[in-house]
């Protein structure tokens, strides 16, 4: 798989987390704090450990793991403050320009930036001894 199409699918799987937090606050599903809250248990949680460590630069993985970290305690408050009937906190951080709205954007814009900006890790130098410069000369040296 490509980056763009790891990052996209895993995108789309954490697009679908409002529509959760709504069901949730309806009481058409239940969620639990532990799960939502930990950053490593979702699906993009599990591709920036594995895919994005490898694929993504040291400074954007950082960065995007930080992002998704927030994402994901705003996304336990919300659980939080549904589990303690705080209704309208849950609502606010949902709404258009709320928390979790805010925490979403930015990490899903970041990755997407990522996209097209970010297609491979730098490659580490090789410490083959064969390939540096000195064995290069003695070599040539030797054959002489």
């Amino acid at each position: 798989m490509t980056i763009k199409s790891d990052i996209e699918e895993a995108i789309a799987v954490h697009g679908a987390w409002k529509a959760t937090f709504r069901n949730f606050l309806s009481g058409k599903v239940e969620l639990d704090l532990s799960s939502v809250g930990r950053a490593d248990a979702c699906k993009l949680g599990i591709w920036l450990n594995d895919g994005g460590r490898r694929k993504l630069s040291p400074e954007n993985y950082a960065k995007a793991c930080e992002m998704h970290d927030r994402f994901h305690q705003v996304a336990g408050e919300i659980v939080h403050n549904i589990k303690q009937k705080n209704f309208e906190a849950a609502r606010q951080s949902l709404a258009s320009g709320g928390d979790f709205d805010r925490a979403s954007h930015a990490v899903c814009a970041f990755l997407r930036k990522l996209t097209l900006h970010d297609n491979h890790k730098p490659a580490t130098p090789t410490h083959d001894a064969a390939a540096t410069p000195e064995a290069t000369t003695q070599a040539t040296e030797k054959r002489d």
